[in-house]
């Protein structure tokens, strides 16, 4: 049985996050479920609960690799996805974000539509690699491939 950690046990001060983020281990890859809509308060969840994985996973590893599944939505609000911009930043400029990150949206998902180039977008300006995939073996696949070496000719 594997141990999980949720965003719905951290203790939060005036607004209640809205949706959940459920994080656990395999090896060098954090794996975590997000079940959407998503606001502002539930990126403050998220970063303080994926702290201590990163800091384990870095400890351990030397690096970290991530798949993000979303589950009933997508949607966040703007606030949330700058939050969440500037954190995956701190990340980058702290030399600690993962070294790849896949995200899981299927087509039937609310908002799937609306906001895969808005993640993708998020993700490059953040300095970020990561690419979005509509199954989850798609995206364990991308994730395990070693990077090819340049070739100069």
């Amino acid at each position: 049985m594997r141990s999980t950690a949720s965003t719905k046990h951290f203790p939060y001060k005036n607004f209640k996050p809205h949706g959940l983020v459920e994080f656990y281990q395999h090896q060098h890859t954090l794996f975590a479920t997000a079940t959407g809509p998503f606001n502002e308060e539930i990126i403050d969840a998220h970063s303080f609960i994926q702290q201590a994985y990163i800091t384990k996973l870095i400890d351990t590893y030397g690096g970290w690799y991530e798949l993000v599944e979303f589950e009933n939505s997508c949607m966040a609000t703007p606030g949330a996805l700058e939050k969440l911009m500037v954190y995956l930043s701190e990340l980058k400029r702290k030399g600690v974000a993962s070294k790849k990150t896949a995200l899981v949206i299927s087509d039937e998902l609310e908002g799937a539509n609306l906001l895969r180039e808005t993640y993708r977008n998020l993700y490059k300006k953040a300095g970020m690699t990561m690419n979005i995939f509509k199954s989850k073996t798609a995206a364990l696949n991308w994730l395990s491939e070693e990077p090819t070496p340049e070739v100069s000719f």
